[in-house]
């Protein structure tokens, strides 16, 4: 099983499974369904949580993620931003206490202009009429 993907935060019902509890590194909100469980550190304690909620990472509060595995909890996910030093600690820690886990980064939307400028439209437009899809 895969212990990495990228995703964005509107898709990341998509890599969701059944048991799994969010432990959202982020700053934004993810695109849930009502009854997913999020991982709380609210005074450095953990919790499951069935609203969306942000994870404050701190060392005393990765020692108690592995306790939060149950029938309920079968799988943490962690939700991070590309170059997050935070996770990359938490999830090797999760790796060595032998929690069953999966990181998603989440990757920056992009605009469209990023993709084609006028002239690339213009080339493929042409390229499709030249082979009359156009």
């Amino acid at each position: 099983m895969a212990t990495e993907c990228v995703t964005t935060a509107n898709s990341i019902t998509e890599v969701l499974l059944a048991g799994d509890a969010v432990l959202n590194l982020t700053q934004q909100p993810l695109n849930t369904i009502a009854g997913t469980m999020f991982v709380s550190s609210e005074q450095n304690r953990v919790s499951l949580e069935n609203h969306p909620c942000w994870f404050r990472w701190s060392p005393q509060t990765v020692q108690e993620i592995g306790g939060l595995i149950t029938d309920a909890a079968l799988r943490i996910v962690v939700v991070s931003e590309e170059e997050c030093c935070d996770a990359e600690l938490l999830v090797r820690e999760l790796a060595a206490q032998r929690v069953p886990h999966l990181h998603c980064t989440l990757m920056n939307p992009c605009d469209a202009d990023d993709y084609m400028d006028e002239q690339d439209a213009e080339a493929v437009s042409e390229r499709l009429r030249q082979l009359g899809y156009l």
